[in-house]
Formats: structure tokens, sequence, C-alpha cells
């Protein structure tokens, strides 16, 4: 009896034993199930924050790039955006530097202040240009070099054919096509406006044609090794 009661009780102990070692065992497989399903849900959330922190560096990138493109100097384009009556502070705006002063004459802050800045100019070799204000209003730009945007050219013939009088359209006419401004000056459309067109000359190596309106008919024609 005493026997069967030992063996009894050393039973039951192992049964509880066991019991807890299931349940430590099962409670420790849900933890690495838990851990494993933490893990899982929170890689892809970094790897897309890690994405999205690629993309805004991608972004800043190529706007620095575009920034740093602009490097100031003047362009065709630019000076064809410059207008008559513009401050200075407008024609810098656009060009994206300062330029150098030329000359200076009158009072400072008066009407009669007159001053003439060059610019850096982005073109053909010695490619430049220069801007004239007087009482911080542009009165005059002009430009060498920074190309143009026909490849129409003059010849000796036609340069003769021109006369004074005539309307840029009309010299157009004769010439095959518009040439590339060269200056310009005055409000457009008024009496004042005074635009000098240059022409590639046919003929010797640095051939070219030079034409001055005011008020949009031909003042003065120059050219130099023309055929």
């Amino acid at each position: 009896m005493k026997k069967f009661f030992k063996m009894g009780c050393l039973g039951f102990i192992g049964l509880i034993v066991l019991i807890i070692v299931i349940g430590v065992a099962t409670s420790g497989g849900n933890e690495d199930k838990k851990e494993t399903s933490k893990t899982a849900s929170t890689e892809p959330a970094k790897k897309e924050t890690t994405d999205s922190s690629n993309a805004t560096e991608a972004t800043n990138s190529d706007t620095e790039t575009t920034e740093s493109t602009d490097d100031g100097v003047l362009t065709k384009e630019k000076f064809e955006q410059i207008k008559d009556g513009m401050t200075y502070e407008e024609v810098v705006k656009i060009i994206g530097s300062e330029g150098e002063l030329l000359s200076e004459s009158g009072e400072k802050g008066t009407s009669l202040y007159t001053v003439m800045y060059s610019f850096e100019a982005d073109g053909s070799f010695g490619a430049n240009s220069s801007m004239m204000f007087q009482g911080n209003k542009l009165m005059n730009k002009s430009q060498f070099g920074l190309g143009s945007n026909s490849d129409v050219t003059i010849t000796k013939s036609e340069f003769d054919k021109i006369q004074n009088n005539m309307s840029y359209e009309e010299v157009s006419k004769i010439v095959g096509g518009e040439g590339e401004v060269a200056s310009e000056s005055g409000e457009k459309g008024t009496s004042l406006h005074t635009i000098m067109i240059s022409y590639t000359g046919e003929g010797d190596l640095g051939a070219n044609a030079s034409l001055m309106f005011q008020g949009d008919k031909l003042m003065n024609k120059t050219q130099i090794g023309l055929k």
C-alpha cells in the first residue's frame, strides 16, 4: 500500500512536471512567432522609409544640378528677354550676375545719371555685351558674338540694292531673311526705336554688313569684305 501510494505520488508529480515543460515550450514558441511576425512587419516599413529617403536625396541632387547649370553669363535667349526701360536690378536678375562698370556720368540718383556696364557673354570667341542705363532705366543694349537665330548671309549685290529709308521688312526680302540684333534702344514701335542689324557676309574672311534703322527706316548701312 505504501509502495502503491509512493508510486502514485511520483506519477502525479511527473505529470505536473510534464505539463509545465509543455507550457514553457508552447509559450517560447509563441514568443518566437511573435518576434518573427514583428520583424516581418517592420522590415517593409524600414525598406519603404529607405526608398523614400533615397528618392528625396535624388530629387535634391537633381535640383542642385539644375541650379548649378546657370553660371550667370549672358546668352542669346537672355539678351532677347531684356527690354528697353528695365532697371539695372531687373537686367541683373535675368542674366544672373552683376555687370562691370565701364563708364559713369552725371549725379547719382538723378534722371541724368548715366552708366554703362559690360556683361560676360556666352557665345563665340570674344563674345561680349554692354548695357547703358540713364536714370536707372535701360537706354541701349548691344552684343557681339552671342550667336544668331538666322543663317542668312548677305552678298555685295544685295547690299547695293538696299537703300536708305527702306523698312527692315523690305531689307529682309532683299537679303532673304532677318539678321542678328546687334544693338537696340528706344521703345519698340516709336519713332525713336533704333536698332542695329548685322548680317554675316559672303566674301572675304570676316565679311559682314551692319544696318541701322530708326523708326523702322534705314538710316545707315556699312559693309566689310563683301563680294
